[in-house]
């Protein structure tokens, strides 16, 4: 507890240092002294070259640097942005001119952005003869440096600098502060004050301009933009009020407009531009777009207004994309191998399938298939979202080197399979595999003293017993045959044979790439060189193939509705989530602390933007404690928002106690879950003690004070309080899932005793209410969040992924951890895995876990 505080104080230190650098760059600016050199009169204006239907408060991009620095806290990512206006010589309405903006979220802290921009300006006659003299608006050029800070998640606080020199106003150095807010998804706002420090002209003060813009979005989202803006002089009479239009014609494709009234903002004295307006069409590309722009209005010189002006033109380059009006059917190609499918990266995959199965221009995917991460659930989410690509009508092609069985699993949903000529496929059955160290710790002269509910909890079996008990036996042997059979089923449908015959199949195999074509599992041999040839003869045209975009997808909305994704993956601990200890650091894996876990609830139930928590569950359970604590918050969290769980591989015994407090569960027909049981124990080395000569004195006030020690086993007293205990702990456990899933205890124990069950078979207990994966399960949860799963709707990801210590320098340096667990030698992997990591982090008292998955 002492280091989740610590921690709860370096994220508080960290928000207030946010904060309290947004507030001092706004108090340096406003309060520095400034000094104008050179010849110009008083109130001149510092405006740079004119940007076609400036936007403050709406979607940012690199002008911001000038037009509302703080509105590029926003930025999602790189934006770089070339403008141009030229105007008629008769036009006293600004100087024509070209700006080039740059601007950019640092990349370790996305809370600041830096920008950029240099621009050059042309006067018109008119503007000249207008300004007399004293060519106040000469040809120059306009120099500025910009920085954001946002300092909350929905506020932004900006300064910007700027030197201008040339005929325009000689050399001049003033700034500008900003703030900008989002309002949830329908309005933003913002607020500028321009020449702010008042730089002076031979004593005299320029002319402060106060500015700001009220945007809103009536449908929530970028196809409809309406905005309000004004700006307002210090000298009585200096006003510029308008209104802003963008609509979305089509993706890809914007009508914007602007239409403002302007007084006497220059401090040239005498009428400006009564009215001005732009009109134009921007097209986007994706990353790139370009904009051009025609502008109309009066002369200002009291002549009527509808006189075309002039033309503008911009030109945008970005690390995000636009929505693209220009794009060309492709088969994309998905490469699906190694943590691919791991359990955080799985639902960012399984979104983008069914994203790319309603993307009209999208033929398909060709899925380049590996050694997946992950047991059966996770192939039968990816079978899934190939099942959805093909109901569609898109085309989904497998291309794989070698594929073990589980891979064949999600590959047989494709609509065609090619292999290496040089592969093979592993179609050779299921199974499980379950190491037991009593016999090497009778060697070593180590006794497991181990106390359990109840009989079907075959966990400590491992260190009490040479081989599985009945009850053990008969639960893995229905499991096996319900997966067995779930599988030969599906492959049998997908590939057209007959199951007895694939039954044959599996028998015989494994297979070499020529005898697994024979044996109807793949369609084609056919090299690496040689799939787009192959795609080209299926599909009947040349194929164009495109890889999956790098780069974030503009946000459509200024707030976006959220759903809260909680990960609970891997062992279940008290304190906080982290990775293995460095006793095993090359591991790498997962422990997830309900401390961490705690405070990630809280963060989202307090989130106004989180509609919806979704619990993705892949753990075989841990702690029996750090388990009910989390089920305990979910329970009271659903009261205020709607919590659903979805279930990975794997979601058993503590893992299944925490999915208890949700409102439904899901989970995959192949999930392993149920395990509702416990136990409790130690070793007893007093036996390797005597062998290595080493004698224990032990001194004790009370009988049990050293009841925990592991050179002595339970006293026959002991062992029966410890049964106690556990029956306590036990029976919280049953009354929280009957709680949950609204059943009686004497329901619940029916199904409980350790018994572990499929997701289908848990199905038919009423230990989870529906059959389906991920993305079923934010379904519900969007539908119980009055949500659109389908529509600008974002995933807050929870809690932040822990790595382990070399993990975390081998990300600095940009690799990997250099020694995983797939690195290992198998025979190692399974004599590590067997030991639960809740137990090496020193996680104490009742263990709800379970040991052992189907391979």
């Amino acid at each position: 507890m002492r280091r989740a505080a610590t921690i709860d104080r370096c994220l508080r230190l960290g928000r207030c240092l946010r904060l309290g650098l947004g507030v001092g760059l706004l108090c340096i600016v406003c309060f520095a002294p400034g000094e104008a050199q050179g010849q110009q009169p008083r109130d001149a204006a510092t405006r740079g070259a004119e940007i076609p239907v400036g936007v403050m408060a709406g979607d940012a991009d690199a002008t911001g640097v000038v037009l509302g620095a703080a509105n590029l806290g926003f930025l999602p990512a790189w934006s770089a942005v070339g403008s141009g206006t030229w105007l008629r010589d008769d036009v006293a309405r600004a100087p024509s001119g070209a700006g080039l903006y740059l601007a950019t979220p640092l990349p370790w802290l996305d809370f600041l952005s830096l920008g950029a921009a240099a621009e050059v300006m042309r006067q018109t006659p008119a503007l000249v003869s207008r300004s007399g003299p004293a060519l106040l608006f000469g040809d120059g050029g306009r120099l500025s440096l910009a920085l954001a800070v946002r300092v909350l998640p929905s506020l932004s606080l900006g300064v910007s600098w700027s030197h201008l020199f040339g005929g325009l106003a000689g050399d001049l150095d003033t700034a500008d502060v900003s703030l900008a807010a989002r309002l949830g998804r329908y309005v933003a706002l913002s607020a500028v004050v321009r020449d702010v420090a008042a730089p002076l002209y031979q004593g005299l003060p320029l002319q402060r301009i106060y500015g700001g813009e009220l945007a809103l979005r009536p449908l929530g989202d970028s196809r409809l933009e309406l905005a309000v803006f004004g700006r307002v002089g210090e000298r009585e009479g200096a006003v510029a009020p308008g209104l802003r239009l963008h609509v979305e014609l089509t993706p890809g494709l914007l009508l914007r407009g602007a239409v403002d009234y302007a007084r006497d903002l220059d401090g040239l004295g005498g009428p400006d531009h009564a009215v001005r307006g732009t009109v134009g069409l921007q097209l986007d590309f994706g990353r790139f777009g370009v904009g051009v722009y025609a502008l109309a209005g009066s002369r200002g010189d009291g002549t009527a207004a509808g006189q075309f002006q002039g033309l503008a033109a911009t030109l945008r380059v970005s690390g995000d994309r636009y929505p693209s009006l220009r794009r060309p059917r492709r088969l994309e190609r998905v490469d699906l191998a190694g943590e691919a499918t791991s359990v955080r990266r799985l639902p960012a995959l399984l979104r983008h399938l069914d994203r790319l199965s309603r993307d009209p221009h999208s033929d398909g995917v060709l899925a380049v298939m590996g050694d997946l991460s992950g047991s059966w659930a996770t192939m039968e989410e990816v079978r899934g979202a190939f099942a959805r690509l093909r109901a569609a009508g898109k085309h989904v092609v497998v291309f794989a080197a070698e594929l073990s069985m589980k891979a064949y699993y999600a590959a047989s949903a494709a609509e065609r399979i090619l292999l290496d000529p040089a592969g093979g496929v592993r179609f050779a059955g299921v199974q499980t595999q379950v190491l037991y160290f009593k016999g090497a710790l009778d060697q070593l002269g180590v006794r497991a003293d181990i106390v359990k509910i109840a009989e079907f909890k075959s966990t400590p079996e491992q260190f009490t017993r040479s081989g599985a008990s009945d009850e053990a036996r008969a639960v893995r042997a229905a499991i096996l045959d319900d997966l067995d059979g779930r599988v030969l089923a599906r492959v049998a449908a997908d590939r057209q044979l007959d199951p007895a015959r694939l039954a044959a199949v599996r028998d015989a195999g494994p297979y070499t790439a020529k005898g697994a074509l024979q044996a109807g599992l793949i369609d084609q041999l056919a090299g690496g060189d040689e799939v787009e040839g192959a795609l080209t003869k299926l599909l009947g045209h040349p194929v164009q193939l495109a890889a999956p975009p790098r780069s974030p997808a503009r946000p459509r909305s200024f707030a976006p509705p959220a759903v809260a994704v909680l990960f609970v993956d891997g062992d279940i601990v008290e304190g906080r989530s982290r990775s293995l200890p460095i006793k095993l650091p090359f591991l790498g894996g997962h422990m997830a602390g309900h401390e961490t876990l705690l405070r990630a609830i809280e963060q989202a139930r307090s989130d106004d933007a989180v509609r919806a928590i979704l619990v993705r569950i892949d753990s075989p359970g841990g702690n029996a404690f750090a388990s009910d604590l989390i089920a305990r918050e979910l329970l009271r969290t659903r009261a205020v928002k709607p919590v659903v769980c979805s279930f990975g591989d794997i979601a058993a015994s503590g893992g299944y106690f925490i999915a208890a407090g949700c409102d439904v569960i899901y989970a995959d027909p192949s999930t392993i879950t149920g395990s509702i049981g416990i136990f409790s124990g130690k070793a007893d080395l007093s036996g390797l003690a005597a062998k290595l000569g080493v004698a224990v004195e032990v001194g004790k006030r009370g009988p049990h004070a050293d009841e925990d020690s592991w050179f002595r086993p339970y006293t026959d007293d002991e062992r029966a309080a410890i049964l106690t205990r556990l029956r306590y702990y036990y029976e919280r456990f049953v009354g929280t899932v009957a709680t949950g899933r609204g059943l009686k205890p004497a329901e619940v124990e029916a199904v409980a005793r350790g018994h572990v069950w499929t997701g289908a078979q848990a199905h038919e207990r009423r230990l989870v209410e529906h059959l389906g994966g991920f993305l079923e399960a934010l379904d519900e949860a969007a539908g119980r969040g009055a949500l659109d799963p389908r529509g600008d709707l974002e995933l807050t990801l929870l809690p932040d992924e822990p790595t382990t210590l070399l993990g975390q320098l081998a990300q600095l340096a940009g690799l990997r951890d250099a020694v995983s667990a797939a690195d290992l030698p198998a025979a190692l992997r399974a004599v590590l895995g067997a030991i639960p990591p809740s137990l090496l982090a020193g996680s104490e008292g009742p263990q709800a876990r379970l040991e052992w998955q189907i391979q």
